[in-house]
């Protein structure tokens, strides 16, 4: 803790000591300055310059972060780039973030349209059926999507992937 504030403490008193310095110059030319004025200005000089070198860290990224690619990854379900997605987007699913009851609703319509195309997959609920409607309904305020608590998104998840057991 102590040593994090070394640089600060070291800058502080640099500056304190420019302060008096110059305070020391203005006696010889009898210019008298109260004390507290210096040093003062020496404390907010020196913190402005340890605020300039070391930098504020930085706001949380608004976008979601990158898809990671490995095809090693630990879980044999994320071979498949529609959960690796799901997931991604999941990850930044956060008050004020850009994922909504509705994109995750989409994005779980975009899920079933690619598993349309296998013949053998059982039909999807009515549950999921409706909330993927109220998705892409074109009028967002008198259809809205209600929030997919975690246990419903798996379900989701199981119906959504009940085909792609039988290939393993």
């Amino acid at each position: 803790m102590i040593r994090d504030l070394l640089p600060l403490l070291w800058r502080l008193g640099v500056c304190v000591g420019i302060a008096l310095a110059a305070v020391g110059g203005f006696a010889l030319f009898d210019l008298l300055i109260p004390l507290p004025v210096p040093i003062v200005l020496g404390l907010v000089g020196g913190t402005i310059w340890w605020i300039t070198r070391s930098g504020a860290a930085r706001a949380d990224q608004l976008d979601a972060p990158e898809l990671d690619l490995d095809v090693d990854y630990a879980l044999p379900h994320s071979r498949d780039m529609r959960v690796r997605r799901l997931e991604d987007l999941l990850h930044g699913a956060q008050p004020s973030r850009r994922m909504t009851s509705r994109a995750l609703a989409r994005t779980l319509g975009d899920i079933a349209d690619e598993r349309a195309h296998d013949t053998g997959a059982p039909p999807l609920s009515d549950g999921l059926t409706r909330v993927i409607g109220q998705a892409r309904h074109p009028d967002a305020e008198g259809h809205p999507v209600g929030p997919i608590d975690r246990r419903t998104l798996h379900r989701y998840l199981g119906e959504l992937a009940a085909g792609e057991e039988r290939d393993r």
